[in-house]
C-alpha cells in the first residue's frame, strides 16, 4: 500500500512539473520531417494546375539557452504541371542541388518561450533562402496559454503583425495539448505585402465594401507534447488558402492552396557543437522581400554575365523590327527589359558607346533603358545630360519615362533633384518642362508610400514657385503651379494659397490663366488633404469678384474632394442668388451629372447632389448651351468591381462667345483603386483678342453663314496679342501632367509662311519636296511597357505570392517614298499646283501588344502559378502609286493586287498552368488551363454539359477586284455559374481579321481608284442622264396611282431645272485592271443641275464590264423652302428596286415650328426588308427605356415617319410612326439657344400640305 501511495504521489509531482509553454533543451537536439508545397489552379476537375513540393530534414540543437542552430538535409524539390489524377509530381534534381547547396549551412536563431526573434545565416546565403528557413521556423512562433481555451492574440509572424485565433484542446488520455491557430490575413496592421506600379491609382474604400479581389486565411494545428523543460511539438500542419479574381471574388476565383507539415522524428543528446563560419543578421521572422525588379514572373532567364546577352537582343530587335513589327519576338522586349535590371552602371555606359554611331541600335537602347528603375538610370541621364550627346527630343523621351517608372524611394527622390539645377535641362523649353512636371510626379508617387511625406521632397518646387511670384513670370508661376500639382503635397497648400486672391495673406493680381493652373494644383491634394481643399474651394468659387473661370474649376475641385451634404447644401443656397449665368450652368449641370452617378466614390456625393437638383431644377433646369456645362457619364458593375468613367468641362464667360476652356477626362475603376486614364485640356483664352464681345454676322445657329462669318474673321489673326499665348493645351496620364504647349501669334505666322503658296526654297516645305524628289525612308520602332503592376504577398512556406499584371506595346511604322514633279517648283511652292506630281511608296504601320496576368510563386530560382496571356497584332502595309494633277483637280491610284494571305488584326488569349525554373529554363512548362477539346474539328457542337467551343467565319469577297475580308473566331471555355464572371475569360480565344486573295471573274494585274473633281469624262452624256432621270421620276409619280399627284411631281421635277445644263461636280472609280480586257469595277459620277434658290444633285453608280446594267441612281434635290427630297433607284437599269426619303421644316402661323422626316420604300433586297423587321421588332424596347409611349395603330405600309415639334424654347414633341405602330414622347428637354427659337419662328413660314406625296 505505501508503495502504491509513493507511486501516486510520483505520478503527481511529475504531472505538477510538465508545462505546456513552447521551449527547447539547449542541451537536446530534436529531428523533424518537413515538407511544404503549394498549388494554383480553379479547383476544379479536369482543369490544369500547377505546383511545387519541398521536403526535407530538419536537425534543431542548441548552442545557448536562447540561441539554436537549424540544419536541413536530404532536401527534394519536385514541380506539377498538369491535371490532378492525370499527372504526377516531377523531380528535379538539379535545382534540389542549387537549394541544398545553400541549405545544409547552419542558420541560427534566438528563440524563447514560443517566438523566435532574430535569424542569422552566412553571408552567401541567399534571401530566398533564408525565407524558405522562415517557412519552417514558423511552426515554432506560437503563444500557448493554458489559463484560457480560446484567446486572441496580435503577434508577429511570417504574414507580418496580424491577429491570431486560438483554440485548444487536451487528450485526456495523452495529455497531448492540440492548438488550433487561425490567422486572418486581411486584418493585418503590418502585413508582409507590397505594390509596385499602383502610386497612381487611388485608393477607393467604397468599392472594397462592395467585394475584394484577394481573400486569405491560414490555420495552423498544433500538436504539443508537455514535458518538464516546456511543450514540444510533435506534429504541426499549416494550410493557407487564398481566393483570387481579377474581379469580384464572389464571382469566381482562382485558388491558391499552401500546405506545410512538420512531424517530430526524435530527440536526442546534443553529441557535439555544431560548427559554423562567419554569420550576418537577417531579420526577424517576417519574410523579407528581396529585390524583385529583376525577377520578372512572365519568364525565366539566366542572367549571369547580362552586358554581351543584352547587346545581341537590342541588335536582334532592331532587326527582325526593323521594316514591320515582328509579332512573334514583341515578348523578347520583356526578356531585354529583365537583363538591362541586372546590368551595373558601367554595363549601360559600356552598351551606350556600342550603341551610339547605329541610329537604330541607339533608339532601341534609349527606348528600352527606362525601364532601369534605380539609381543607375538617374546616373546614366546625368552623364548623357553633362555630355550633351543626346538630343533634346530623345532626352524628352527618356527622362519622361524613366522618372515616371523610377522606385520613390527618398535616396532616388534626393538624387533625382540634381536634373533641377543642371544647364542642360534648360537647352529647351519642352525639356525644361519634362524635367520639372516628372519630378513633381516622382514626389507624388513617394507620397504614395511614405506617409507622412517629408517636406523636403517638394522644397525645390516649392521655391521655384516663390520665386516666380517674386519675379512675377508667368511663364515660370505656371510651370511651377503645375509640379506642385503633379506633385499633391498636402505641404504645398500654404505656397499655393499666396496665388489665390481671397485666401492669399495678401492681396494678388494674377492673370486668370495662373489663377486656373493655381486652383488645378491642389486636384490630387483633395484625396490626402480633403478638409483644407474643400475650405479653399469653397472660398474661391462664393468670390463673386473672381473671374469666372477659375470659380467653376474651384468647384471641380471641390466635388473632388467629396464634400458633405452640408458644403453642397452652401453651393446650391448660394447659386439661388448668383447672377453669372455660366457658373449656374455649369455648376447646376455638374451636380445633375454627378446625382446620376453609380460609382463607388460617388456614393454619398450623388446623394447631396441629387437633393440639390431638385432644389435648383425650377429655376435653372433649362438653361440652353449658349452657357458653360459640365457632363459626367459612369458605369460601374458589382460582379466584375470595374468601372469607367468621363468627363467633359466647357468653360466659357459672359466676354467670349466660344468656350475658353475645354477639359476631357477619362477614369478607370478596377478592384478598389481608381484610376485617371487621360486628361486632355485646352485653353484659348488669346483668342478673345480676336473674337472680341461678337462676330458680324454671326447668329449663333451653325449655319453656313456662322461658319463664314467665322472664316472671314480669322484672316484678320494678325490682330492677336504678341505677350500672350494663342491657344494652350495640356495633357495628363494616370492624373499626372506630362506636357503642355502654348501656341503664340509667331507660331501661327511661321506655319502659315511655311506652306504659303508664295514660300520659296527657304520653306521647310520646299525641303521636304526636294527631299521626296530624292526619295526617303523613314522608320520609327517604339516599345513601351505600358504598366507593370505588381502585388507581392508573403505564404507561410517563406515563398512569395506575386499578382502581376504586364502591358506591353511595340509600334512601329515605316515609310519608303519617292515623288517626281513635272514640272518641278524653280521659285514658288504654288508652282506645284501647276504640276503633276508621281509618287511611289510602300510601308508599314501596325503595332502588337502583350498583356499578361499572373498568380502565382515567383522567386530567382523558381516560378509556378496560373498565367493569362494576350496578344494583339495589327499590321497594316501598302505598297501603292500615286499620280496626283491639282490643275485637273485629278487624283489616281494604284496598288497591286493581294499575292498572300495577311492578318491585319487579331487576338489571342488563353490561360495556362506555368512552371519554370532556373536550372532548366529551357524545359519551362505552359499547359492549357482547359484540356484539348474532344472532337474539336466539329464545329459549334457541346462537348459537355459546361463546355462552350463554338467557331465561325465570315468572309466578304470581291470576284471583281480578287480580294477577301474574312473574320475567323474560335472559343473555348468552360462555364460555371459560381464561377461568373470570371468563366468568360478563361480558356483559349482567337478572334483575327485576314485579308486574302480571291476567286477573280480575270487575272487582276492593278487595282485603280481615280477621282476627278475636274471637267466630267463620264461615259454618260448629259442627254442621257436627263432622259435617265426624267423616266425615273415620271415612274415614281405614276406609282403613286395619283394622275393630279403625277401632274404635281412632274411639273414640281421640271420647275426644278431639268432644262437645264447639269454640271459634274466629281466622280469616282475603282477598276480592276487585266491587261488589255476591258476593265471592270465601279464608276460613280455626281452632278449638279443649278437653278436659283434650288440645289439639285444627281449620283449615278454604275458597274463597269461587260455583260453588266446594274446601275444606282440617286436625286437628291433641296428648295429655299428648308425641303429635301431623295430618290433612290437601282439594280438593272436602276429597275429593281426603289425607296424615297423626304425631310421638311414648317411653321403655319399659329402654329409650333416642327420637323418632319418620311421614308418610304415601294421595291427593296429580302436582306434590307429582313433587317427592318428586325429594328421594328427592337424598337418598342429601346423606346420605353428612353422613355417613350406606343400606341398600337395601323399606319401606312411601307414607310417610316417622324416629326419633331418645338414645344418650347427647351423641349420637343417626338412622334415616329411604323407600320404597326406608333411610339411618342411629349416635352423632350432639348435646350436651344433662346435667338434660334425665335429666329425659327420668324423665318420659316412653309406650308406642308403636299408633305408625303410622291
Amino acid at each position: 500500500m505505501r508503495r502504491l501511495l509513493l507511486c501516486c504521489l510520483v505520478a503527481l509531482a511529475t504531472c505538477q512539473n510538465l508545462r505546456y509553454e513552447l521551449a527547447l533543451n539547449p542541451r537536446k537536439t530534436y529531428e523533424y520531417k518537413y515538407e511544404g508545397g503549394v498549388n494554383f489552379g480553379l479547383g476544379i476537375p479536369n482543369l490544369a494546375e500547377a505546383g511545387m513540393r519541398i521536403s526535407c530534414k530538419v536537425k534543431i540543437s542548441g548552442i545557448s539557452d536562447q540561441t539554436f542552430s537549424l540544419q536541413v538535409s536530404e532536401l527534394a524539390f519536385q514541380e506539377f504541371n498538369g491535371f490532378p489524377g492525370k499527372n504526377d509530381f516531377n523531380a528535379s534534381p538539379k535545382l534540389s542541388q542549387r537549394i541544398a547547396a545553400q541549405l545544409i549551412k547552419p542558420f541560427m536563431f534566438d528563440y524563447t518561450s514560443g517566438h523566435i526573434s532574430a535569424i542569422h545565416a552566412s553571408p552567401e546565403v541567399s534571401d530566398t533562402v533564408v525565407n524558405i528557413v522562415r517557412g519552417i521556423l514558423g511552426f515554432f512562433q506560437v503563444t500557448v496559454k493554458t489559463t484560457q481555451r480560446i484567446y486572441e492574440l496580435v503577434e508577429v509572424g511570417i504574414h507580418g503583425k496580424c491577429q491570431s485565433n486560438y483554440a485548444t484542446e487536451e487528450n485526456v488520455e495523452t495529455h497531448d495539448l492540440t492548438i488550433t491557430q487561425v490567422v486572418d490575413l486581411n486584418g493585418c496592421s503590418e502585413k508582409a505585402a507590397i505594390y509596385r506600379g499602383m502610386a497612381t491609382a487611388v485608393v477607393d474604400e467604397v468599392a472594397k465594401q462592395r467585394g475584394e479581389s484577394i481573400i486569405s486565411a491560414v490555420r495552423y494545428v498544433y500538436t504539443v507534447k508537455p514535458t518538464a523543460e516546456g511543450g514540444l511539438i510533435t506534429r504541426a500542419h499549416g494550410l493557407e488558402q487564398q481566393h483570387f479574381s481579377p474581379f469580384n471574388v464572389k464571382g469566381g476565383s482562382f485558388k491558391m492552396e499552401a500546405m506545410k507539415e512538420m512531424v517530430l522524428l526524435g530527440v536526442s543528446d546534443t553529441g557535439r557543437a555544431v560548427l559554423y563560419g562567419p554569420m550576418e543578421s537577417k531579420g526577424n521572422l517576417v519574410y523579407k522581400f528581396v529585390n524583385v525588379e529583376a525577377n520578372v514572373p512572365i519568364m525565366m532567364q539566366n542572367l549571369e554575365n547580362p552586358v554581351p546577352k543584352a547587346i545581341e537582343l537590342v541588335k536582334h530587335l532592331a532587326e527582325v523590327n526593323k521594316y514591320e513589327i515582328d509579332s512573334a519576338r514583341t515578348e523578347d522586349t520583356i526578356k531585354l527589359y529583365q537583363l538591362l535590371r541586372v546590368v551595373p552602371y558601367e554595363g549601360l555606359e559600356a552598351m551606350w558607346k556600342e550603341f551610339a554611331g547605329n541610329e537604330e541600335y541607339r533608339r532601341w537602347f534609349l527606348d528600352m533603358i527606362v525601364e532601369v528603375s534605380d539609381a543607375r538610370i538617374l546616373k546614366f541621364m546625368e552623364s548623357r545630360f553633362q555630355a550633351g550627346d543626346i538630343s533634346a527630343v530623345e532626352a524628352v523621351e527618356t527622362l519622361l519615362l524613366s522618372i515616371n517608372h523610377l522606385q520613390p524611394i527618398p535616396e532616388l527622390v534626393e538624387m533625382a533633384k540634381m536634373f533641377l539645377d543642371m544647364p542642360f535641362s534648360k537647352s529647351n523649353i519642352y525639356l525644361w518642362h519634362t524635367v520639372v512636371l516628372t519630378y513633381g510626379s516622382l514626389v507624388y508617387k513617394h507620397c504614395a508610400y511614405y506617409t507622412p511625406c517629408p517636406i523636403n521632397a517638394v522644397q525645390p518646387l516649392l521655391d521655384m514657385a516663390l520665386g516666380s511670384l517674386r519675379s512675377g513670370s508667368e511663364a515660370d508661376m505656371i510651370i511651377a503651379l503645375k509640379a506642385l500639382g503633379n506633385a499633391g503635397h498636402p505641404g504645398s497648400i500654404k505656397t499655393i494659397m499666396r496665388f489665390l486672391p481671397g485666401v492669399a495673406a495678401t492681396p494678388v493680381d494674377l492673370p486668370p490663366r495662373v489663377l486656373s493652373a493655381a486652383v488645378q494644383s491642389m486636384r490630387l491634394i483633395a484625396a490626402r488633404d480633403p478638409h483644407s481643399v474643400q475650405e479653399i474651394t469653397l472660398s474661391l468659387f462664393l468670390q463673386k469678384n473672381l473671374p469666372t473661370e477659375p470659380r467653376m474649376l474651384a468647384l471641380t475641385v471641390l466635388f473632388e474632394a467629396k464634400p458633405s451634404m452640408g458644403l453642397v447644401s452652401t453651393v446650391t443656397i448660394h447659386l439661388q442668388d448668383e447672377k453669372d449665368l455660366n457658373v449656374i450652368s455649369f455648376a447646376y449641370s455638374y451636380m445633375k451629372s454627378l446625382a446620376r452617378s453609380s460609382t463607388p466614390n460617388n456614393h454619398f456625393l450623388s446623394t447631396a447632389c441629387s437633393v440639390a437638383v431638385k432644389i435648383l431644377a425650377p429655376k435653372f433646369g433649362r438653361l440652353s448651351y449658349h452657357y458653360s456645362k459640365a457632363w459626367r457619364m459612369d458605369w460601374f458593375n458589382d460582379d466584375f468591381l470595374m468601372g469607367t468613367a468621363a468627363e467633359v468641362f466647357m468653360l466659357k464667360s459672359a466676354t467670349n462667345i466660344f468656350p475658353t476652356e475645354l477639359i476631357m477626362k477619362g477614369k478607370y475603376y478596377f478592384i478598389g483603386r481608381i484610376l485617371q486614364l487621360l486628361e486632355l485640356g485646352i485653353r484659348a483664352e488669346g483668342i478673345k483678342e480676336l473674337f472680341g464681345n461678337n462676330i458680324p454676322n454671326f447668329k449663333g445657329d451653325l449655319s453656313f453663314s456662322d461658319f463664314k462669318a467665322l472664316f472671314n474673321l480669322l484672316q484678320n489673326w494678325d490682330v492677336l496679342p504678341s505677350d500672350k499665348p494663342v491657344l494652350s493645351a495640356y495633357v495628363r496620364a494616370s492624373g499626372q501632367e506630362v506636357f503642355f504647349t502654348d501656341i503664340n501669334k509667331e507660331f501661327i505666322r511661321s506655319i502659315i509662311s511655311a506652306v504659303s503658296p508664295s514660300a520659296g526654297k527657304e520653306s521647310p516645305l520646299w525641303a521636304a519636296v526636294e527631299n521626296l524628289q530624292r526619295g526617303i525612308s523613314w522608320h520609327k520602332t517604339k516599345p513601351f511597357l505600358i504598366f507593370e503592376v505588381r502585388y507581392f504577398q508573403a505564404t507561410t512556406l517563406g515563398l512569395p505570392l506575386e499578382i502581376s499584371k504586364y502591358y506591353e506595346t511595340v509600334n512601329g511604322i515605316t515609310v519608303n517614298a519617292k515623288a517626281a514633279v513635272n514640272p518641278p517648283p524653280t521659285e514658288r511652292l504654288g508652282q506645284l499646283f501647276n504640276s503633276e506630281i508621281t509618287l511611289e511608296s510602300d510601308g508599314f504601320i501596325g503595332f502588337t501588344k502583350d498583356l499578361w496576368v499572373f498568380y502565382g510563386i515567383n522567386t530567382q530560382l523558381f516560378q509556378c502559378g496560373s498565367e493569362f496571356k494576350s496578344k494583339m497584332p495589327l499590321a497594316l502595309p501598302w505598297k501603292i502609286s500615286a499620280k496626283i494633277n491639282v490643275r485637273e483637280k485629278k487624283f489616281e491610284l494604284d496598288f497591286a493586287p493581294w499575292k498572300k494571305e495577311f492578318e491585319v488584326f487579331s487576338v489571342r488569349s488563353n490561360v495556362y498552368a506555368v512552371t519554370r525554373n532556373i536550372e532548366e529554363p529551357a524545359l519551362a512548362k505552359m499547359t492549357p488551363i482547359m484540356p484539348n477539346a474532344v472532337n474539336s474539328h466539329k464545329a459549334n457542337q457541346v462537348l459537355t454539359p459546361n463546355t462552350w467551343n463554338p467557331r465561325g467565319k465570315m468572309c466578304a469577297e470581291s470576284d471583281i477586284y480578287g480580294v477577301g475580308v474574312c473574320v475567323e473566331s474560335q472559343f473555348r471555355r468552360e462555364y460555371y455559374h459560381e464561377e461568373y464572371p470570371l468563366y468568360y475569360f478563361l480558356g483559349e480565344t482567337y478572334v483575327g481579321v485576314k485579308v486574302d486573295r480571291a476567286q477573280a471573274i480575270k487575272a487582276v494585274d492593278k487595282i485603280h481608284f481615280e477621282v476627278n473633281a475636274g471637267p466630267s469624262r463620264h461615259p454618260m452624256s448629259a442627254s442621257q442622264l436627263l432622259e435617265t432621270l426624267r423616266r425615273i421620276s415620271k415612274d415614281a409619280a405614276q406609282s403613286s396611282g395619283s394622275a393630279s399627284s403625277e401632274r404635281g411631281s412632274h411639273n414640281g421635277y421640271h420647275n426644278y431645272g431639268w432644262d437645264s445644263t447639269p454640271e459634274s461636280v466629281f466622280s469616282i472609280k475603282g477598276l480592276a485592271m487585266s491587261g488589255n480586257s476591258k476593265p471592270e469595277g465601279y464608276d460613280a459620277a455626281m452632278y449638279c443641275t443649278p437653278e436659283e434658290n434650288i440645289q439639285n444633285v444627281q449620283l449615278i453608280v454604275s458597274e463597269v464590264g461587260e455583260d453588266t446594267n446594274w446601275k444606282m441612281c440617286i436625286n437628291v434635290i433641296a428648295d429655299a423652302h428648308a425641303e429635301t427630297k431623295a430618290h433612290i433607284r437601282w439594280g438593272a437599269e436602276c429597275q429593281s428596286y426603289e425607296m424615297s426619303m423626304r425631310g421638311a421644316t414648317a411653321h403655319l402661323p399659329g402654329s409650333k415650328p416642327t420637323l418632319k422626316a418620311k421614308v418610304h420604300w415601294t421595291r427593296i433586297p429580302e436582306t434590307m426588308a429582313e433587317i427592318g423587321r428586325r429594328i421594328e421588332s427592337y424598337v418598342p424596347g429601346m423606346a420605353f427605356l428612353l422613355g417613350f409611349s406606343q400606341q398600337h395603330e395601323r399606319n401606312a405600309k411601307q414607310e417610316v415617319s417622324a416629326s419633331v415639334v418645338a414645344a418650347s424654347a427647351d423641349s420637343v414633341d417626338v412622334k415616329i410612326k411604323f407600320p404597326e405602330y406608333t411610339v411618342y414622347r411629349h416635352a423632350i428637354p432639348v435646350p436651344l439657344p433662346p435667338a434660334s427659337f425665335l429666329d425659327f419662328q420668324h423665318d420659316r413660314n412653309t406650308t406642308m400640305d403636299t408633305f408625303g406625296r410622291a
